[in-house]
């Protein structure tokens, strides 16, 4: 049996909602930063009784609209 297969991440999933480790694991992002982008795009988070659902594929889509990151060398840094 091969562990390593179970402990992967599905990137395929498709689901359309989840809870916050969902989309901690889904994004990369950590908890805070999850409720900065939700205080900026209301209907991302949803309240189920006294869960706290992710609307998993609006943050996709927030996520897409992300500039690229701009990444530099550290030569171009030292020469700056």
């Amino acid at each position: 049996m091969d562990i390593s297969k179970n402990m992967e991440i599905d990137m395929t999933d498709q689901s359309r909602f989840g809870r916050i480790p969902d989309a901690k694991r889904r994004s990369g992002l950590c908890r805070a930063k999850l409720y900065q982008i939700a205080a900026q795009h209301r209907g991302l988070f949803l309240k189920a009784g006294g869960a706290t659902i992710v609307d998993l594929q609006k943050l996709d889509e927030i996520l897409a609209t992300c500039p690229p990151a701009k990444i530099s060398t550290r030569k171009e840094v030292a020469a700056a």
